[in-house]
């Protein structure tokens, strides 16, 4: 026992002679930036040569010598020649599953192009220590994996035969499990009709260890012992260090997603002045009703998530016209042939919820992706604004794969903000052709018709889906090419590099309903800032990936993003100290 303790104290001790020793560098209360290029996204000033901060707030922006003369003896912080910005704005993330997903089994198509290799990850996998008594794996990826069939139970079963196994694709909407992990959730091994409730079965009835969609997935998940709660916020505070570091100063959590007995406290425990990040909170079904809406400029909720469909790689985008029948959806993703995806949820179960909390206030997120999602959508929110006309309060449709221009007026109409998720184009868009035939490829992700449209147009990385990459969205949405550069899909719908800049800071700070506060450099706002190597605007948008996110800051101040910044030695102390007494 006294050993335990003598462990646990040094790691405290260590952890403070660190902080000690590598306190982060910080600015004065009140100085002056310029000496580079100052992209403030104002209509009406959008390039400054400088900008002054008093106590975290921008106090002015023009002419340096005028700023000097307006606020004199202050000192001047030299850009050296690189390019300040507002700060980056994450529309719609998932940090806790990105944090939890960060530190499993990577089985990604990031990582691995080939299924032998990723067969062989998840053998390696199966005798090491892990977060929880379960083997999880995540990134299982057929459309971007070429030869990755999926997975059987048999196989699953040899690789982890005294532990129960999940293994998520990338988009998180299938999974696949071995018998141990079906037998703790409960699901019967006897015959039963196939396909009941997302669990898929063989012809005779049995589960073929396959599950689709969010209510099964969610339901094995449940099972899953959580890990230690210092662990968690350990991971968490390496994720948000990992949004700071790539750039952003914000993030709207659309769906406070991920394995914790209180994921909304955990996210409102780690926010505040020493954050990195803002985080605006939209809750799930199970959350609404328990928690309050509102907070401050640091962590605030927001309103509520839905999902009206699924995810376009596993079949569940619902969508006017069927799946097309071809080798990538019938045999590698098992979609059945002419599949046209149901809604997941009922419409008028869905309607009178939106009824319900748009009268009480609440921002409305909604999950489409397919053409009869965004009807149910909008004529959800269509009735809840004539029952009670809020002009001020614009909902949201998030993502829009495959939404039409008629919808997108619509849209409009009802003020709501369209949130594109632009990395299907990169990751996947030598494979949209084969899901959705041509003409449908040919409009999707319609950003374009959005810009011209005059919406509150706004880019995401719906992290965990995509890895943290916003100079790859910015890349993406200005030149709509794949990963491979073989394909370019729908061209016509590529967007100005000011406009995916907008789509990324004013525009996302008005998504948010934080315009007044972030997303554009005027007086009055708070000094976050995002400083790049070079300026967006002037290289060729096919290049603008290879620019180097070299400053982040936030209130006035830059951020540490360095392990120093989240590895908390009480945290650590902690988590050693419940692994000792197990």
């Amino acid at each position: 026992m006294k050993k335990r303790y003598w462990l646990t104290g040094a790691v405290v001790a260590a952890g403070a002679i660190m902080l000690l020793l590598l306190r982060p560098a910080s600015a004065p209360d009140e100085y002056i930036l310029s000496g580079g290029t100052i992209l403030t996204m104002d209509a009406d000033t959008p390039k400054v040569e400088a900008v002054s901060v008093s106590h975290g707030v921008i106090t002015g922006t023009g002419d340096l010598q005028d700023l000097q003369n307006s606020h004199p003896g202050l000192t001047v912080i030299d850009l050296h020649g690189q390019t300040l910005l507002p700060g980056l704005i994450e529309p719609h993330t998932h940090p806790i599953a990105s944090a939890l997903l960060g530190a499993v089994v990577d089985v990604s198509g990031f990582t691995y192009s080939n299924r032998a290799d990723i067969m062989t990850a998840l053998e390696g996998a199966g005798e090491a220590m892990a977060l929880t008594p379960w083997l999880i794996a995540y990134g299982w990826d057929p459309v971007a994996v070429p030869d990755l069939s999926p997975p059987t139970l048999v196989e699953l079963d040899r690789i982890s035969p005294e532990r129960p196994m999940i293994v998520l694709t990338q988009m998180m909407h299938e999974a696949f499990v071995n018998t141990l992990a079906l037998k703790a959730a409960g699901i019967s091994m006897e015959g039963e009709p196939e396909d009941r409730h997302g669990v898929l079965r063989d012809a005779d009835g049995r589960p073929t260890g396959v599950l689709r969609e969010l209510d099964a997935i969610n339901a094995v998940l449940g099972f899953v012992p959580a890990a230690a709660d210092p662990v968690v916020e350990i991971l968490l505070r390496r994720q948000y260090a990992a949004y700071a570091k790539a750039g952003y100063t914000s993030i709207g959590v659309t769906g406070a997603v991920g394995k914790h007995p209180d994921p909304v406290g955990l996210l409102q425990r780690i926010s505040g002045d020493a954050s990195p990040l803002r985080s605006f909170v939209y809750l799930l079904s199970e959350q609404l009703d328990r928690l309050p809406l509102g907070g401050d400029a640091e962590f605030s909720i927001m309103g509520a998530k839905f999902w009206m469909d699924g995810s376009p790689f596993t079949g569940g985008a619902a969508s006017d016209a069927p799946y097309e029948n071809t080798e990538l959806t019938n045999e590698r993703l098992g979609i059945p042939h002419s599949h046209l995806a149901g809604l997941a949820m009922d419409g008028d179960k869905f309607a009178g919820e939106v009824m319900r909390l748009h009268r009480l206030g609440y921002q409305i997120a909604v999950h489409v992706q397919g053409e009869r999602a965004v009807d149910a959508a909008l004529s959800a929110l269509e009735a809840a604004q004539s029952d009670m006309p809020r002009p001020n309060l614009h909902h949201r449709l998030e993502h829009n794969a495959l939404i039409t221009r008629d919808q997108i007026r619509k849209a409009r109409e009802l003020g709501v903000s369209l949130g594109f998720f632009i990395d299907h184009i990169y990751y996947y868009g030598d494979a949209l052709p084969q899901l959705f035939g041509a003409g449908r490829a040919n409009r999707y992700m319609p950003m374009r018709w959005a810009v011209d449209e005059g919406l509150v147009t706004t880019l995401h990385g719906d992290h965990p889906a995509s890895p943290i990459g916003p100079l790859r969205s910015l890349r993406s949405a200005t030149t709509r090419l794949s990963r491979s550069g073989d394909t370019q899909t729908a061209p016509e719908q590529s967007i100005s590099t000011e406009a995916a800049l907008m789509a990324m800071t004013l525009n996302a700070a008005r998504q948010l309903g934080q315009e007044e506060l972030i997303g554009s450099l005027e007086v009055g706002k708070l000094a976050d800032f995002t400083v790049l190597s070079g300026d967006p605007m002037t290289v060729e948008p096919d290049i603008i990936a290879d620019l180097e996110v070299t400053g982040t800051w936030k209130n006035g101040q830059p951020v540490n993003t360095g392990m120093i910044s989240w590895l908390k030695p009480g945290l650590v102390a902690t988590a050693l100290w419940e692994r000792i007494m197990r």
